[in-house]
């Protein structure tokens, strides 16, 4: 579940968790547009890459610390 924090200025932010900004992430790339409408640039493709890499990197790294501890 996101979370809403206000800043000083009052300023309303939404951090969304991790799956959400994974699941948000993996829907830009594949339609090449960001949330808001504007083309995703190849620097924000390659950061959205590399985040779902790490994901799955980390993932994979428990799931290998799971089995070895059952």
């Amino acid at each position: 579940m996101a979370t809403i924090i206000t800043t000083k200025s009052g300023k309303r932010v939404v951090l969304p968790d991790p799956a959400e900004r994974s699941r948000r992430y993996a829907r830009e790339l594949k339609s090449g547009v960001k949330y808001d409408g504007s083309p995703l640039s190849a620097t924000e493709a390659a950061f959205r890459i590399g985040v779902q890499n790490e994901r799955k990197t980390q993932a994979k790294i428990f799931n290998r610390k799971k089995d070895k501890n059952s």
